[in-house]
């Protein structure tokens, strides 16, 4: 069963510094594993599962339009760009993994990923964090 994304592909391409030539695909799988590994724990169960049957249905409440465009997207946005990295930058081919490469672009060292990694890790936390502190502080309002 696919899962409803709580961001678009387009969403990412037009708000972070990913390209638009990056493929959806790509994008999609990145956002799902964040959703998943991210977000799922952040929320819980409950609110996860209401929010994915509310995006299905096109229901969403007023309440999660709130939690999701306000808070859960912007820290997806940064775990997206964090866990996409590799994905971005290695291509499975049937005799070897290969790093892709431009003719007008040369790839940064280590240390400038490690650098822009632990920049992007250190965003989504902080916006992981509102999404807590947003959650605890309309607890009423979200009772599962």
């Amino acid at each position: 069963m696919a899962i409803a994304l709580f961001v678009s592909e387009q969403f990412i391409k037009d708000t972070t510094v990913i390209d638009e030539n990056v493929d959806m695909k790509l994008i999609r799988d990145t956002i799902e594993l964040c959703q998943e590994k991210y977000v799922l724990p952040l929320v819980g169960t409950g609110i996860y599962n209401q929010i994915q049957s509310q995006i299905t249905s096109s229901t969403v409440s007023a309440d999660n339009v709130t939690l999701l465009d306000t808070y859960i997207q912007k820290a997806l946005k940064y775990w997206v760009l964090y866990e996409g990295v590799d994905v971005f930058t290695f291509k499975f081919q049937n005799k070897s993994i290969v790093k892709k490469n431009s003719e007008n672009s040369s790839p940064i060292d280590l240390e400038d990923i490690r650098r822009i990694m632990e920049k992007w890790r250190t965003n989504a936390e902080m916006y992981s964090q509102r999404v807590t502190d947003f959650l605890i502080a309309n607890s009423t309002s979200y009772t599962l």
